[in-house]
């Protein structure tokens, strides 16, 4: 560790994780650095690979849970948040917010992501995990992504293609890869700036009004697949009579069943036992296994609910 904090002097001990989620629960992370240029990702990450150190990389929290034991581990928070823009194309580093994203594009008189208007987190997490609403994916408008592969060592510049995208899921999602930047393609704006930013407001008002406020990640499970059945998880668990149940300080949202809430005060523990509730009462009600979309950590890593 301390070749480590020799080369990068900026590393944190000890900080708590509730502070950078959504959800704001989560105890200490060992170790914490906060990553301004993405350059250094390779150099950051073999020096936690030398001295056996295991990481994990934090992007905007969305879609997060931490353990209340926190992480035993170096978590680099990933906050490059480069952006620049060439004809019809924005290209954005991983810690670019998508709030931000979006504000480039409307000032370069650029259109095509409107529907993206709302959503939490930043550009690398999007690509990781072909975050999208209001019927637009990541996917749809990526034209191109740079990944660092921590085991190759190897930085490449890939095609929407590689990352075999799919509902709420890329190939990332399976390997160690991480996303450095990506390049989106859009289109000028034929529209004037007053109308595009109405139909943004329109956009935002209407998932104002579908989704509860409070301290969330956003949508817990995935839908389910269309081919097993065309209701959402939110609907399956309203259907199995779980609205408004709360375990100690966390709450399935009486607005939208697929939403926990952290009312105050709420552990990770709190929340996992509420996600487990809905999950198997829905299995047990309507047989269909719903699963996770956040990402669920134990101190020692990725695990599942």
């Amino acid at each position: 560790m301390n070749e480590l904090k020799k080369h990068f002097p900026a590393i944190q001990e000890n900080e708590v994780l509730a502070t950078y989620t959504t959800f704001q629960v989560g105890g200490p992370a060992d170790f914490f650095y906060r990553l301004t240029d993405n350059r250094e990702l390779p150099r950051l990450i073999q020096a936690a690979q030398d001295a056996q150190i295991p990481y994990f990389l934090l992007a905007g929290g969305s879609n997060v849970l931490f353990d209340d034991a926190g992480f035993r581990g170096l978590v680099i928070k990933l906050e490059d948040a480069e952006i620049t823009v060439q004809n019809e194309q924005i290209t954005a580093s991983s810690g670019v917010t998508v709030a931000k994203f979006l504000q480039t594009a409307v000032d370069h008189a650029l259109t095509g992501m409107e529907a993206l208007v709302g959503l939490p987190g930043t550009i690398g997490a999007a690509v990781r995990g072909n975050a999208g609403c209001n019927g637009l994916e990541t996917k749809d408008i990526l034209l191109k992504a740079t990944i660092f592969n921590p085991e190759t060592g190897k930085t490449t510049e890939e095609s929407p293609e590689y990352f075999d995208f799919d509902y709420r899921y890329s190939k990332l999602k399976e390997s160690p890869e991480i996303v450095l930047q990506a390049t989106f393609q859009l289109q000028k704006r034929t529209q004037t700036p007053e109308e595009q930013l109405s139909t943004m407001q329109e956009i935002r008002s209407k998932r104002v009004k579908a989704q509860p406020f409070g301290l969330s990640i956003g949508s817990f499970f995935k839908n389910p697949s269309k081919e097993i059945t065309p209701k959402a998880a939110g609907q399956l668990i309203d259907e199995a009579g779980l609205k408004g149940k709360t375990i100690g300080k966390a709450q399935i949202s009486e607005k939208h069943a697929n939403f926990m809430l952290n009312l105050g005060g709420a552990t990770a523990e709190d929340i996992k036992q509420l996600a487990r509730l809905a999950r198997d009462t829905v299995q047990k009600q309507s047989k269909i296994t719903l699963h996770e979309e956040v990402q669920i950590l134990s101190p020692m890593g990725k695990t599942a609910l």
